[in-house]
């Protein structure tokens, strides 16, 4: 018999924090059925071994249905959350990183407002953050719910208006497992990637404007200290993917979405050569009409940054999104 709600926790070196992570689990204040998945992912630190002993104390099953699962190798992120999507039995998803954790109301708020709306396809709350860096974590622009296909499908592709994670979200499960919305694997950034996907086929969203989910900066976390190569794979691997997925509903919002990551790319110069980024460009610009290429051309023919270059950014978005 399924759960109401399946939380997957991919665990890799996080010996320090996995306790509290699943004691806020443990601590939800809630009578729906959850199960927590925790996803060995093969560390080298002592943080399974933790979690372990947590579950095996672990008294009050009724309430938390703990498990987990046990990966032949390390596969990284993505791939822990597919082990996890794959043996999970719950209406809704919820991801939760191991080294962050969640508020006692947290599932209990976010199943309500599902519930009130007549189910959703998703539902993002807010984050507790520990600084001002990821502004977008804090704040939103989205109404409690909608079934407009129009606004939700450009909200998600929108940093601005919905924080792109997968994490701190209720995700109906059958929305991922009937539309192959599976993690690509073997990249950072993947929930950009992700979020590109997802945007194709969510109907019905709510957003809950609660902060119910602890993100915490862990030193040395990739957001920190960027690798050239990994970030090189990631972003010439998302544009590429999301320029041969590009729909005609909502197109412009698409074409946004992946000029902004293709100027993060030029800004912080995440290639190997200059040869690389005009393929990946050029690659891009195929799926322009002429006065968006016109731009393109201005963009990365002017100083970064210059009036000229944010006069025309800011341009080609507006006619993305006319």
């Amino acid at each position: 018999m399924g759960h109401r709600v399946s939380v997957i926790i991919p665990v890799y070196n996080v010996e320090h924090y996995i306790v509290e992570c699943l004691r806020s689990v443990s601590a939800q204040k809630t009578g729906a059925d959850i199960e927590c998945i925790i996803v060995d992912d093969k560390g080298t630190d002592k943080s399974i071994h933790i979690a372990e002993e947590y579950v095996a104390t672990y008294k009050d099953c009724t309430k938390v249905d703990f498990r987990i699962i046990y990966r032949e190798r390390n596969g990284g992120l993505s791939a822990a959350r597919n082990t996890g999507i794959k043996a999970a039995t719950g209406e809704y998803l919820y991801f939760l990183d191991s080294d962050d954790t969640i508020v006692p109301q947290c599932i209990e708020t976010l199943l309500n407002i599902a519930d009130k709306h007549g189910g959703v396809d998703l539902l993002p709350a807010l984050y507790i953050r520990e600084n001002n860096d990821m502004e977008q974590f804090g704040c939103h622009s989205f109404p409690e719910f909608s079934d407009d296909r129009s606004l939700i499908k450009r909200s998600l592709l929108d940093y601005d208006k919905i924080p792109v994670t997968a994490a701190n979200r209720l995700i109906r499960r059958e929305l991922i497992t009937e539309n192959n919305l599976f993690f690509k694997e073997g990249i950072i950034h993947e929930d950009n990637y992700w979020s590109f996907f997802l945007a194709k086929y969510v109907k019905r969203m709510a957003f809950c404007a609660e902060k119910l989910y602890y993100y915490r900066e862990t030193p040395g976390s990739i957001t920190k200290e960027p690798n050239i190569e990994k970030e090189s794979y990631a972003f010439s691997t998302i544009i590429k993917d999301c320029c041969d997925n590009i729909d005609d509903y909502e197109k412009g919002a698409q074409k946004r979405f992946i000029l902004l990551h293709l100027l993060t790319m030029y800004a912080n110069k995440y290639y190997h050569s200059t040869k690389d980024f005009e393929k990946i460009k050029q690659y891009f610009g195929t799926h322009n009409c002429l006065i968006e290429k016109l731009l393109l051309y201005i963009i990365f023919h002017v100083k970064l940054d210059s009036l000229t270059y944010r006069k025309a950014v800011n341009l080609i978005q507006r006619l993305y999104l006319l």
